[in-house]
């Protein structure tokens, strides 16, 4: 009897601690302070908001470089297919030819490549075009040339080959009235 009083006991004392245990609170839930949520904390190592607006800075300096970079490829292809076109014109200059080299050199917008097509087609051009032909050539694609390219050099000079081209016109003309 005393063994199944003992045995009796013991599964009382088992049964007792598993209910303490399972209606007991987990003693860390205990320890946290109630004020504390996880919305306002943030991890020790994580970044921070001006990090972060630094690193966007960051990668915008590298993508406008890297657009730099790009334009900068591009206007070279674009300048080396003017000097081949310019190289064609030097081969065969006609007139369509003449009118797409200085197309083609105010599309690239830089003055002084404009300024170099128009010095050789004055020492390279043909009996296609009269002077005053020539003139209104030059002039009118001055003006597809932007605003920022056309400066004061870039313009005396243009502004000084064109009087001189009108003033040969003008004495050639005058030539011509007075032969008649």
């Amino acid at each position: 009897m005393l063994v199944i009083f003992t045995v009796v006991l013991l599964i009382a004392a088992a049964i007792i601690i598993f209910v303490r245990r399972q209606t007991r609170t987990p003693l860390l839930e205990d320890q946290t302070p109630k004020y504390l949520n996880g919305e306002n904390l943030r991890p020790l190592f994580a970044p921070d908001e001006e990090e972060l607006r630094a690193q966007e800075r960051e990668e915008r300096k590298m993508l406008e470089a890297r657009g730099v970079d790009l334009r900068e490829n591009e206007r070279q292809k674009e300048l080396a297919s003017f000097e081949e076109f310019r190289q064609t014109w030097r081969e065969l200059p006609s007139r369509a030819n003449t009118v797409e080299l200085l197309l083609r050199a105010s599309e690239l917008e830089r003055g002084d490549v404009y300024l170099e097509a128009i010095d050789e087609l004055l020492h390279k051009r043909s009996d296609v075009f009269t002077d005053d032909d020539i003139a209104q050539l030059i002039e009118s694609h001055f003006w597809l040339l932007p605003q920022s390219e056309r400066t004061p050099g870039v313009t005396f000079t243009i502004n000084r080959e064109l009087a001189a081209l009108r003033g040969r016109a003008q004495t050639i003309s005058d030539e011509e009235a007075s032969d008649a």
